[in-house]
């Protein structure tokens, strides 16, 4: 169990503990995409003193006679050695503990080994969006890593600059959650994030089939209500600075429309199982709400023994 797991389990039982994040992945193309999840990387490094795994996978290119991919792999790998070494020569990391890590092969299995390996409590990725033509953090790819991994993945989507200013201190985070048994991991994470920054909580659950009783409907939205409310422990001071919204709409849509109008600097949604699944549903929701926000998203995966 993570240090930060510890502490959201620690807040049901009414004894806050500084939540910790030791080693986090940040995964890079090189890419402007890249550059915007790297300020925020360091942000939360150097808040919690966390070590930086500047990390690069050389995929073999494919289709290629292997004499053929031998050559073009090395050439590859020569090329991002540059690139690393021009990223670190920048004065970017200057304070912060990191570690440059080249790996080569198929992108999710040398990124589970690292993740094994170097004990990453965090995984910080950029993604360009369905339009651009990265072979690393293209559609499918990004969607694959945080369905998979099986820690937090703080991911940065298209409509995040990459300036000084992008640094990871929310003031307003929104929880988006379907009310399922497994959100109980991802409410615990937004809870003691808002609680360690003393940040506003918006949390949000989207109905998405259309009633047009209205009588049926408001009694959707009240017993939605009442789960919400067991997200929050009574006990935690920032229960009282909740606020509990229930939209009827596209959760897609709905997420980045919510984060939009109260605010939002982060939003938080919790992923279930499946993951078998994970690289082949371009269409779930918590890709495209990366793609579609106008903040970073954290995906907490369930079962994390919170």
């Amino acid at each position: 169990m993570t240090t930060a797991s510890k502490f959201a389990r620690s807040l049901h039982r009414g004894a806050p503990e500084p939540v910790w994040i030791n080693n986090i992945l940040f995964l890079t193309d090189f890419s402007p995409a890249s550059d915007a999840a790297l300020f925020h990387a360091l942000s939360v490094a150097r808040r919690f003193e966390a070590k930086v795994y500047v990390t690069h996978v050389v995929e073999a290119p494919i289709p290629a006679p292997p004499s053929a991919a031998f050559y073009e792999t090395v050439s590859l790998q020569r090329e991002a050695e540059k690139k690393l070494g021009t990223l670190l020569s920048e004065g970017k990391f200057n304070g912060v503990l990191h570690e440059m890590v080249l790996a080569e092969g198929s992108l999710w299995p040398v990124v589970e080994e690292i993740i094994a390996e170097k004990n990453i409590d965090l995984v910080v990725m950029g993604t360009h969006g369905r339009k651009a033509f990265s072979k690393m953090m293209l559609g499918s790819v990004a969607e694959e890593i945080y369905r998979k991994a099986n820690c937090p993945v703080l991911t940065i989507g298209p409509g995040n600059p990459a300036n000084s200013e992008s640094e990871m201190k929310p003031r307003r985070i929104l929880l988006a959650t379907d009310l399922q048994d497994e959100a109980h991991t991802a409410s615990d994470y937004a809870v003691a994030m808002a609680e360690r920054q003393g940040a506003e909580l918006i949390v949000l659950h989207v109905i998405e089939d259309q009633v047009s009783d209205f009588g049926r409907a408001e009694q959707q939205r009240l017993a939605s209500l009442a789960r919400m409310e067991g997200l929050i422990p009574s006990e935690i001071p920032v229960a009282s600075k909740a606020t509990l919204v229930v939209a009827r709409g596209r959760a897609a849509d709905e997420i980045p429309q919510a984060a939009r109008t109260y605010g939002a600097d982060l939003i938080v949604i919790g992923l279930h199982g499946g993951k078998r699944m994970a690289g082949h549903l371009p269409g779930t929701v918590a890709y495209r709400v990366v793609c579609q926000a106008p903040c970073p998203v954290l995906t907490v995966p369930a079962g994390m023994g919170v």
